[in-house]
């Protein structure tokens, strides 16, 4: 019995020394939270600072870390004093023990009030955080918009300003662009008309030549019976008369309209000069 009974003292002593190092770590806990938390009035001026944000972060995460701390601290202390209850129904605590029970319950109760403290700090910290990051998105949004605004105005601005510039320049080329038509035109209606000019030129050459050829060979037969016949004409012809003159053009002067006159009208003159001499000779016949 008495070793019963020193063993359940012994119990007894083993589990307050436990619940006391628990509150003792709690305690410290506490005040390390209570440290890292920062009042409003002491926050609000700072939070127009990035260092502040940055110290806040820093302070919001080491208070998370305290937090899950304390809620782990507070559950085993909850077990440890149903287990305590329980020992205590079987084992009948002393009135030392049940004192020293309702101080740790005592002491449980301000650490909850302490963390629900926490709780409702934390959450305002992070509602101020979030409406921070927000209210500095905003800003740095509407920064962006209004440098953009700025970047399109003076490109509209730049680009009306070449509008008006090529307008201009348009507007001094166009009648010279327009007279230059005109010229161009002019030009290709002349070179038209000296073509057909040259066609027909041309054609009525290839006819001079062909007549010159046909009476070529009149002259040729007419030779040919006067010296079979071998009639003495009482008017000799010069054999220089029958020569017909014609030099042809220079390459270079082909195209050239007065030169094409002169050689039409030279050649015409050696077809009469011909045509008369063979008129001569046919009137000379009869």
């Amino acid at each position: 019995e008495n070793d019963r009974l020193l063993t359940q003292a012994l119990s007894v002593e083993i589990v307050n020394i436990v619940v006391h190092e628990n509150m003792m770590s709690v305690c410290f806990n506490v005040t390390a939270c209570a440290c890292c938390v920062t009042t409003e009035s002491e926050l609000k001026p700072d939070f127009l600072k990035k260092e502040c944000y940055e110290m806040l972060l820093q302070k919001y995460q080491t208070l998370e870390k305290h937090y899950i701390t304390l809620e782990i601290n507070n559950q085993l202390n909850m077990k440890i004093f149903q287990k305590d209850t329980l020992f205590s129904n079987e084992s009948a605590p002393t009135f030392a023990d049940l004192f020293e029970i309702n101080n740790l319950k005592a002491q449980a109760q301000a650490k909850d009030t302490v963390i629900l403290k926490l709780k409702e700090k934390l959450n305002s910290l992070n509602g101020d955080i979030k409406d921070r990051h927000v209210k500095r998105d905003v800003k740095e949004i509407e920064t962006l918009n209004i440098e953009l605004d700025h970047k399109v105005t003076k490109l509209a601005t730049e680009n009306e300003h070449l509008k008006q510039t090529y307008k201009q320049l348009y507007d001094s080329i166009k009648p010279s662009r327009v007279q230059s038509k005109e010229q161009c035109d002019n030009l290709i209606n002349k070179v038209n008309l000296k073509s057909a000019e040259v066609s027909d030129l041309n054609a009525s050459l290839q006819e001079k030549v062909l007549v010159i050829t046909a009476l070529k060979e009149q002259l040729n037969i007419l030779k040919g019976k006067a010296v079979l016949t071998e009639d003495v004409s009482l008017n000799p012809i010069d054999l220089e008369l029958l020569k017909v003159d014609v030099t042809p053009l220079v390459p270079k002067l082909r195209k050239n309209r007065t030169t094409h006159t002169d050689y039409i009208r030279h050649t015409q003159d050696e077809a009469a000069t011909l045509r008369e001499i063979v008129e001569s000779e046919r009137l000379e016949e009869l």
